[in-house]
């Protein structure tokens, strides 16, 4: 399986609260890791945080396969949609994620930004 769960979460997802909200994956095809992702079930779907490390035509056909993974996964937990969810650390809007996501069959895009402040 080219899923499996990790046991501390990844560098790319520093930025990511390590309190139990995220199951850390790792992603991984026939030549290694390929990325890493985050899930988190919410009320009526699965949160997904997809950081793909290394592109090309082998890894895109096995993103469709383990696309597979988090669909059965979303089933099991009794959710019926997945989003997906970039976040970026630096504010950066990302043009190609909305292709990539279609590419998939994502559907319903957005933009969606936050800001946060420390109160201590």
């Amino acid at each position: 399986m080219a899923v499996r769960e990790l046991d501390a979460r990844p560098e790319p997802m520093a930025s990511f609260p390590d309190d139990g909200t995220y199951r850390w994956l790792g992603l991984e095809d026939g030549n290694g890791p390929y990325g890493v992702a985050a899930i988190a079930p919410r009320a009526g779907y699965l949160e997904l945080h997809l950081t793909v490390t290394r592109w090309g035509p082998g890894v895109r056909r096995v993103v469709a396969r383990d696309l597979e993974w988090f669909k059965d996964e979303a089933r099991r937990l009794g959710l019926p949609k997945i989003m997906g969810v970039r976040a970026d650390g630096e504010g950066r809007f990302d043009p190609n994620l909305f292709r990539f996501a279609r590419l998939f069959g994502f559907t319903e895009t957005c933009v969606f930004q936050t800001a946060s402040m420390n109160v201590d």
